[in-house]
């Protein structure tokens, strides 16, 4: 088993993307961690390891990225 990194723009956001655990990386070179619980059309909710919620707003995210497993 191995994993893949996959980069999602922040207009590709889908509500299946919610509960994933991503790195978001925003315009100003910040990288948040943690798990995505909502969606909306203009931010993403982000839950850190803390269990302390964050609104991004989807203007100021660069890119978001996720581990996929994979079977090779």
């Amino acid at each position: 088993m191995g994993k893949r990194q996959i980069i999602i723009k922040p207009q590709d956001l889908k509500p299946q993307h919610i509960g994933e655990e991503v790195n978001i990386e925003m315009n100003d070179a910040r990288v948040w961690h943690g798990y995505i619980t909502a969606i909306t059309n203009d931010e993403v909710k982000l839950r850190d390891a803390r269990q302390k919620d964050h609104l991004l707003k989807r203007a100021d995210i660069k890119r978001i990225f996720a581990e996929r497993v994979t079977e090779y």
